[in-house]
């Protein structure tokens, strides 16, 4: 019984001892930053990747990890049928 109230007391402290930290925003993280601030608007950013999006679609860079778009010479249903016969 009494090992339950010394922990119980014991967990009481920490707690309390815990408090005046969070209180004083010592604890506070996002104040330790500067906000951020954006030098272009929503629209541009969003023109910009649309742009880059078709730029890739059209040509791939030799540096790029993208790869360039396969044409293939099979329709769908050969394909299937392909896949099928392999079964």
């Amino acid at each position: 019984m009494t090992r339950n109230i010394i922990s119980a007391a014991l967990i009481a402290a920490a707690a309390f001892a815990a408090a005046p930290s969070f209180a004083a925003g010592e604890a506070d993280y996002n104040a330790q930053f500067p906000a951020a601030v954006s030098q272009r608007t929503r629209a541009e950013v969003v023109a910009e990747a649309s742009k880059a999006a078709r730029d890739a679609a059209v040509s791939v860079d030799s540096k790029s990890r993208v790869q360039a778009e396969v044409k293939s010479s099979l329709t769908r249903a050969e394909v299937r049928q392909a896949a099928a016969a392999a079964k």
